[in-house]
């Protein structure tokens, strides 16, 4: 069984950064997802956390170095993390479920629109945990061919 932990758009919010900080360390997820706006913060992470950070750049993130789509592969699932900006998805997720399946994955983690979300749209599980600088994360259970995605808040932890 794999346990991600996915965030999006934290922009800057000290307080949040550290909560997240702490729910990762308790619950040892096996990688983390920072999926755009703030760089620095994806950076933060990667200099306290003892496990894999995947990070990509989002559409506040103009100057990063990040790359703007990451790809990531735990047993029979292959994820695409991307903030979603480029994908339209505050227009919509089919264009999303297009381009992840095109890049060969199952699954899709996105951010950008600070609204959480877990469904199918075609045949690609769209995974956006929210808004990390309103306490939003989500949680990604992989086991076997099930992929389990959790919507939560860090005020209700």
């Amino acid at each position: 069984m794999t346990r991600l932990g996915i965030v999006s758009d934290s922009h800057d919010r000290g307080v949040w950064l550290e909560r997240w900080l702490k729910k990762c360390q308790r619950e040892k997820y096996d990688a983390v997802f920072h999926l755009g706006d703030y760089d620095s913060d994806a950076r933060w992470l990667e200099k306290r956390l003892e496990l894999p950070v995947f990070s990509v750049a989002g559409n506040c993130d103009l100057f990063s170095d990040r790359p703007r789509m990451a790809r990531a592969a735990f047993g029979a699932h292959r994820l695409l993390a991307v903030h979603g900006h480029l994908q339209d998805v505050k227009y919509g997720y089919d264009r999303l479920s297009y381009y992840a399946e095109e890049q060969g994955a199952t699954i899709a983690l996105f951010g950008h629109t600070h609204r959480a979300y877990a469904g199918f749209v075609g045949g690609v599980m769209l995974v956006n945990p929210g808004a990390l600088m309103d306490g939003c994360y989500a949680e990604l259970i992989l086991d076997g061919n099930r992929a389990e995605p959790y919507l939560k808040n860090l005020k209700e932890d």
